[in-house]
């Protein structure tokens, strides 16, 4: 579950994407996402997130919040907070009134959000599957499969990106062990003026926990 889980939330290893693996359609409206999204200079977004298992009648979810200003970000799941500036990163356990601390990692299995919202762009084949309604409005949905699916615990990613807004609305991603994770967003704020201390862990914020130093 740790690599599933962590799939929105790592930076993927880039892989070079052959002409025969792409889908013109999907590429085009790949590009265009991400060329909108890289040009941010913050976004701030709250989505949930599901795990469903029918065969293993597992259905939960939660309310998870992240906020990104170039290389630091903030993601708030439940009882754990994870905060980096880009150099430190501060794993906040509320429950356990702890926060571990440890250098920024960018390895492929490191936890960080910064591509939550651009991972699909290598990595994988694509393929444009239709234009349908999600609620109110209209989406592309496109289908992402894992260019090594044998060192993945996935077998397939689907995005409904927002048709006029350009953005991406809900993921839904099918594990190997019968698992679909979905992640829909809820409120997505864009360009606003993010302090660089929100990124940063505050014994103001958090009083009384116990500071681990791991580096």
């Amino acid at each position: 579950m740790k690599k599933i889980l962590l799939l929105l939330i790592v930076q993927i290893f880039s892989v070079s994407i052959s002409e025969a693996q792409v889908d013109k359609k999907a590429k085009d409206i790949l590009d265009k996402l991400s060329a909108k999204t890289k040009a941010y200079s913050s976004i701030k977004s709250e989505f949930t997130y599901s795990l469903e298992n029918k065969d293993r009648n597992i259905n939960t979810s939660q309310k998870w919040k992240l906020a990104l200003k170039g290389d630091k970000y903030r993601l708030e799941m439940g009882q754990q907070v994870i905060l980096s500036d880009g150099k430190t990163m501060w794993k906040v356990l509320k429950m356990d009134e702890e926060v571990e601390v440890s250098n920024q990692s960018n390895d492929e299995d490191a936890l960080n959000p910064k591509s939550i919202f651009t991972m699909y762009e290598s990595g994988f084949r694509n393929k444009y599957v239709k234009e349908q309604k999600l609620g109110t409005k209209v989406v592309h949905v496109i289908d992402l499969f894992p260019l090594n699916p044998k060192e993945k615990d996935f077998v397939s990613i689907r995005l409904f990106i927002d048709k006029t807004a350009m953005q991406v609305l809900k993921s839904e991603i099918k594990g190997k062990n019968g698992n679909l994770y979905t992640y829909e967003i809820t409120s997505f704020d864009t360009n606003k003026a993010l302090a660089d201390s929100y990124f940063v862990f505050s014994s103001t914020e958090f009083p009384g926990f116990d500071v681990n130093d791991l580096r």
